[in-house]
């Protein structure tokens, strides 16, 4: 079911979201933190709960293959 969470889902997502949240004001200062949560809860809204593409959205970029955590 898309669009709603389950409360394990919702926990994982805030834990999610926050790390992302973390790197983007760290490595990336111009993203809004506006738009980082809206197109994170878009994905998610959508289904996706996989935390490598949700980062992968905001970054644009695979972040298991960046050497670093600011390799982006």
């Amino acid at each position: 079911m898309h669009g709603s969470y389950s409360s394990d889902e919702l926990k994982s997502l805030v834990r999610i979201l926050n790390e992302i949240l973390v790197q983007a004001r760290t490595c990336r200062p111009d993203l809004a933190t506006d738009d980082v949560v809206e197109r994170v809860c878009s994905l998610a809204d959508r289904g996706e709960r996989d935390a490598q593409k949700l980062r992968q959205a905001v970054f644009g970029v695979s972040i298991a293959r960046a050497a670093t955590p600011c390799a982006v």
